[in-house]
């Protein structure tokens, strides 16, 4: 979650929950709107999306949200998969009370050892002590089948927002708590936005290395105020880390002038290279007259595990809005990049942009290591695309992305290009058109206004395409609502 959520949870807080039994999921949703049609569309021009669906599964347990009554949002999705194990993570607010407690937690979790087929909803990651999780989840496994999940961290002492990685060891069943991966020599930190990548070290090619990358939305360092684009790496399975500054903004302390990375995104090429995707949010503004941000999109490499970098500008980038799906019922959107290697080392990163009018998806693709790049666009049409998540593989380029419907109800699909992204085939991923939350005002009282989650998942494993998102199509009744609300939960849906 971005600043304003941590606002919110600052208030909020957390119980000391009980964890009932954890029963098998098989909650395979059938369609039940937009029945008949076929499952392959062409990138809509602004129909309701039809076709049948990819099967979709429940990952949380909605039986679990019994604690508080309008506590019940799962969003913001990370898949972490390793042979028949895959888990996935989100953010939780049922863990959590109106005042902060030493037992809030808001980073869930769910694992299956089937495929995905069905899902076991594990809970919370553990808090390390004085701590408490705060979400904005992000998984990663290595080739020995270990999973990874980074996350934020609340520090009860300081008051400092820092980043932490957990460890999993039995295929993604139980996790530790949190290792603290930032800087810790801070008097003020305030970090967001956390991502992980796991993949082979640029030399020593039988191990693989572990990095997370996010933003300072505020540091100090003796009295030295800035912002910028850390990354942690770890060479030895999550036991220790080093943090290295991709980029590092001075705070201007006489005039309104900043910059402001947000979306932080690693991955690993197979040689071993590192690379940073992130929005860039900048203004020039010594005088203090009102000069309006600009946005861009950057990359930062490094051949030498993190341990410096390279920058490039990808692309200008032109704000995309929030969705209105109808009253109250706003959708947050920014601009975060999804970056993707592909087997030959080409790198490709997607965003939403706004440029063409509404929000459509941009890629770019660098055959050079980031050096520079070519520009097109993955969809089209007067239908919004928001919160592209890219994989790649020899099989191709994979794009998935919310689409918002005629009639304000959302579908998530999935594109698959073969060309190198120059042309798409898209599949209906969704089995069921949903709506909107209740966002302004917030129906869930710890989460930020507007907030329906950040961005969605999409991982292969070089055969198969694993999907994860926040989905609405579930309801909820209880005294507050009689006729009914609808409930955020999380759903996974796997492409061969």
């Amino acid at each position: 979650m971005t600043a304003p959520a941590q606002a919110a949870l600052a208030m909020a807080a957390a119980g000391n929950r009980q964890l009932g039994p954890k029963g098998q999921l098989n909650q395979n949703e059938e369609p039940q709107e937009h029945p008949g049609g076929t499952a392959k569309l062409s990138n809509t021009q602004g129909m309701n999306v039809t076709g049948s669906g990819l099967t979709n599964v429940r990952v949380n347990d909605p039986s679990e949200d019994s604690h508080f009554i309008d506590q019940t949002t799962q969003s913001e999705t990370t898949i972490g998969a390793h042979g028949s194990n895959i888990v996935v993570g989100f953010n939780d607010s049922q863990n959590a009370l109106l005042t902060l407690t030493a037992a809030a937690d808001l980073t869930g979790y769910a694992y299956s050892t089937n495929g995905g087929s069905t899902f076991t909803d594990a809970g919370v990651l553990p808090n390390a002590p004085a701590f408490n999780n705060l979400g904005d989840p992000w998984l990663g496994t290595d080739r020995s089948g270990n999973f990874y999940y980074s996350n934020l961290m609340l520090d009860g002492t300081t008051g400092n927002l820092d980043v932490g990685v957990a460890k999993s060891i039995d295929g993604g069943k139980t996790f530790s708590a949190p290792r603290v991966v930032s800087p810790s020599n801070d008097a003020f930190y305030f970090g967001d936005k956390d991502a992980l990548a796991v993949g082979p070290d640029p030399t020593v090619k039988t191990r693989d290395d572990i990095y997370v990358a996010w933003d300072d939305q505020f540091a100090d360092q003796n009295f030295n105020f800035f912002t910028g684009l850390p990354v942690a790496r770890s060479t030895d399975g999550g036991a220790t880390w080093h943090v290295t500054y991709a980029d590092k903004v001075p705070a201007d302390t006489t005039g309104c002038s900043f910059t402001q990375y947000i979306g932080a995104t690693p991955a690993v090429a197979p040689s071993g290279t590192l690379y940073v995707a992130a929005e860039k949010i900048s203004v020039d503004d010594p005088g203090c007259i009102g000069v309006a941000p600009t946005f861009s999109e950057w990359i930062f490499g490094s051949a030498n595990g993190g341990q410096s970098f390279n920058a490039h500008e990808i692309a200008t980038v032109t704000e995309t809005g929030d969705l209105n799906l109808g009253p109250g019922m706003v959708m947050r959107n920014l601009e975060f990049p999804s970056i993707a290697i592909g087997p030959t080392g080409t790198v490709y990163v997607a965003w939403n942009d706004g440029s063409s009018g509404n929000s459509n998806i941009r890629l770019g693709t660098s055959t050079n290591a980031g050096y520079s790049w070519s520009l097109s666009w993955a969809t089209q049409g007067t239908a919004d695309k928001v919160q592209p998540a890219l994989s790649a593989d020899s099989k191709g380029l994979h794009l998935l992305y919310y689409q918002r419907n005629p009639d304000n109800t959302l579908d998530v699909l999935a594109g698959n290009s073969t060309n190198g992204g120059t042309s798409f085939t898209t599949t209906r991923v969704t089995s069921v058109a949903f709506p909107g939350v209740f966002t302004d005002p917030q129906f869930d009282p710890i989460i930020a206004f507007g907030y329906m989650g950040d961005y969605i998942a999409n991982l292969t494993n070089g055969s198969t395409r694993y999907y994860a998102w926040g989905d609405n199509r579930d309801t909820v009744k209880n005294f507050l609502w009689p006729q009914g609300r609808h409930d955020p939960n999380v759903y996974f849906a796997q492409q061969p």
